[in-house]
């Protein structure tokens, strides 16, 4: 977590999954399926890379230690998605026009 404190706002997702005890492929999976809040940085339709907010790794963390059980990525991700979308454009991709 040495990169959010020095003000990078992402991780790799090899970063990430580090820091999450889980595989790249894990992780990867669960981005792909909305399982887990990532960017995803690409030219038109072509080949992208996926970038994770250092905030979304941070709170899905705490949360787990703060309340002291489990806390579910879905349910997490749902809600980061909620409370960060409000007023984002729409992309072309989520059945809508952008």
């Amino acid at each position: 977590m040495r990169k959010r404190a020095a003000g990078v706002p992402t991780y790799s997702v090899p970063e990430a999954a580090a820091l999450l005890s889980i595989s790249q492929e894990y992780l990867y999976r669960l981005i792909q399926a909305d399982g887990f809040p990532a960017v995803r940085i690409r030219a038109a339709h072509g080949q992208g890379r996926y970038v994770v907010p250092a905030r979304a790794v941070e709170q899905l963390l705490d949360g787990a230690a703060t309340t002291g059980s489990c806390v579910e990525s879905a349910d997490f991700t749902a809600s980061w998605r909620a409370a960060t979308s409000v007023g984002a454009p729409r992309r072309a991709d989520d059945h809508g026009e952008a």
